[in-house]
């Protein structure tokens, strides 16, 4: 048996030309007119963190151990972290979404063609410098609703 896995080097990352609502990301048509900036060869990583579902305490007294339900779930959390690119259109969807408070959607295709769309808002924008580097630029993102997978359509 060998091992399974997802390469990141090719991997394909977009940011929305334009802002999009909640029912525009949800529509069965999704995503049907949306054009993408290309943002992968300034991005040196991408992470994603499900939303937490709080604990919802129902111990009662005839209770025989503590006894919780999941309630809601917090949003999710992405962090792009990449080189700071003045000019890139990207770099500045992201900015505008920032200054702006504007949803918009990221898409990630890794090289095999399964990847992800989210709907996101930027909730931090920063930038870093030092010595003998490069600028750096991280965005942090709250996840709107669910990611939507992109699957390789088989024998294709």
């Amino acid at each position: 048996m060998t091992s399974k896995y997802e390469v990141t080097k090719g991997t394909k990352i977009g940011v929305s030309t334009s802002p999009i609502t909640v029912e525009a990301f949800n529509a069965s048509t999704f995503p049907d007119g949306v054009t993408f900036l290309e943002a992968e060869c300034a991005t040196k990583e991408i992470t994603y963190t499900g939303g937490q579902k709080g604990d919802i305490d129902v111990t009662t007294l005839c209770s025989e151990e503590q006894e919780q339900t999941n309630g809601l779930a917090a949003p999710a959390e992405m962090s792009i972290s990449r080189n700071w690119v003045g000019d890139e259109e990207a770099q500045e969807a992201l900015q505008d979404a920032y200054d702006n408070d504007e949803l918009r959607v990221l898409k990630v295709v890794f090289p095999s063609g399964n990847g992800f769309y989210v709907l996101m808002e930027v909730r931090q924008s920063s930038w870093s410098a030092a010595t003998s580097a490069v600028v750096g630029a991280t965005y942090s993102l709250r996840v709107k609703g669910k990611p939507k997978r992109i699957r390789v359509q088989q024998g294709s």
